[in-house]
């Protein structure tokens, strides 16, 4: 069996196993009841992407589940070569009308998305890539609608900022009056949603976006439809390739499509002021005018 070379060669290796077992409605997924898995932060549908893992990886592969408000969600280490990656895994339930429920945005909870992240090997802490699979699932929870696995750089690639967002939350004490409380800081971040349903390059297609340079080597042109570029504020361009091994094959000379500024909506969201919400009742005045 080919030794895997490259992380890229592991995770093309995940793509190509989860959407082995699509059919007409999508990619059948099975839950466990949450009373079989753990605590009530487990989500059912992590486990099933890890045994699904396990079913087509080869056996010199170890796969982790990380535990519950653990980011990333699953580690998998080829014994073979020393690769370690890490995969964060984002599940939606696609609503009556067809659409995925969030549209812009997702939460990312208190820490970030970025490409590379920390594990712990032992007692040394390393940096691993990290990619995100992000999964809609039909209304019933029985079929992956759509399925994307991508490069956690294609969201953000600064490290030192995910490293910032994962040690920002700290506990208060002694709050209130009686110093009896506590006060949890927890930061909540919000960064696009692949998912949305107005991404039509995306929605409702089973694809891996990857970086160019990591996949032009490894995967067949014909499955390589569409460039994206992404651009950071100091107009720095990063390529990456959208793969689809579903679709018909790109005809060999056809034009490769490219994408860009395909989270531009994000940028135009305003900042908004909170507001306390107070239950209103009627004054007695107008009580006594009914």
């Amino acid at each position: 069996m080919k030794q895997e070379q490259t992380t890229t060669d592991m995770v093309l290796r995940i793509y190509r196993g989860l959407i082995s077992g699509i059919k007409n409605d999508g990619i059948p997924v099975n839950l466990r009841p949450k009373s079989v898995i753990g605590t009530v932060q487990d989500d059912p549908f992590d486990w099933w992407i890890m045994d699904e893992m396990k079913k087509f990886l080869p056996k010199h592969i170890d796969i982790y589940h990380s535990g519950s408000l653990t980011t990333p969600d699953i580690v998998i280490r080829d014994r073979n070569s020393g690769q370690i990656v890490g995969f964060e895994i984002k599940k939606l339930i696609m609503s009556q009308k067809g659409k995925d429920p969030r549209g812009l945005t997702l939460d990312y909870n208190s820490c970030l998305p970025c490409g590379r992240t920390f594990v712990k090997l032992g007692d040394d802490t390393i940096i691993v890539p990290c990619y995100y699979i992000f999964a809609l699932l039909d209304s019933s929870s029985k079929n992956i609608v759509t399925l994307i696995i991508l490069d956690g750089d294609f969201l953000n690639y600064d490290l030192d900022l995910h490293k910032e967002a994962k040690y920002s939350n700290i506990s208060e004490y002694n709050h209130g009056p009686y110093g009896e409380g506590s006060v949890r800081h927890r930061k909540m971040y919000t960064y696009p949603n692949p998912l949305n349903s107005k991404i039509t390059d995306f929605a409702m297609k089973h694809i891996f976006i990857g970086k160019k340079a990591d996949l032009e080597m490894i995967v067949p042109a014909s499955s390589i439809k569409e460039q994206i570029i992404r651009q950071d504020k100091q107009n720095n361009s990063f390529y990456y390739y959208l793969v689809n091994e579903i679709e018909q094959p790109r005809e060999e000379g056809d034009t490769l499509k490219t994408l860009t500024n395909i989270f531009d909506e994000c940028k135009k969201r305003n900042k908004k002021e909170r507001v306390a919400y107070m239950p209103i009742i009627p004054t007695l005045e107008s009580e006594n005018n009914v």
